[in-house]
């Protein structure tokens, strides 16, 4: 990016990139949806993080560790690929039954249940989309 931003080409052209299927990032946060997303710092109880292909799990936690007050709720990053959108909206399903953080409230009920929201599954979605979604079905 440095060498771009002082004018040098890129090696590649746009037309040397292939789309190769789907991904959907799920980012976790030590927050209480239901106490309007406040921040939860506190100790990790239990911890038990999905694997397999296509399943990545970006995050420094471990079981005991202490979520300190003073920073950004995030967790990790819960990301999912396959190879099309439906594939991986069921994957990134049973992905999120078998992601367990206890200890402290986060986000996974959230993204359980948007992942299985039909409006979610069809891409009905728009910017005020989630504000709507949690005061109707959340």
């Amino acid at each position: 990016m440095i060498q771009i931003g002082f004018g040098e080409k890129l090696k590649i052209q746009q037309d040397d990139l292939k789309l190769s299927g789907h991904a959907i990032e799920c980012r976790i946060n030590a927050e209480d949806p239901n106490k309007d997303f406040m921040p939860w710092p506190g100790a990790i109880t239990k911890l038990s993080l999905p694997s397999g292909s296509g399943v990545r799990f970006d995050s420094m936690l471990f079981e005991g560790y202490e979520v300190p007050p003073f920073y950004d709720s995030l967790l990790g990053r819960l990301i999912v690929w396959d190879s099309d959108r439906d594939c991986v909206m069921k994957k990134l399903e049973r992905v999120l039954d078998s992601l367990v953080i206890e200890g402290i409230p986060t986000t996974i009920d959230l993204h359980k249940k948007l992942v299985i929201d039909k409006d979610v599954a069809a891409s009905d979605v728009d910017i005020e989309f989630l504000e709507k979604w949690l005061q109707e079905k959340f």
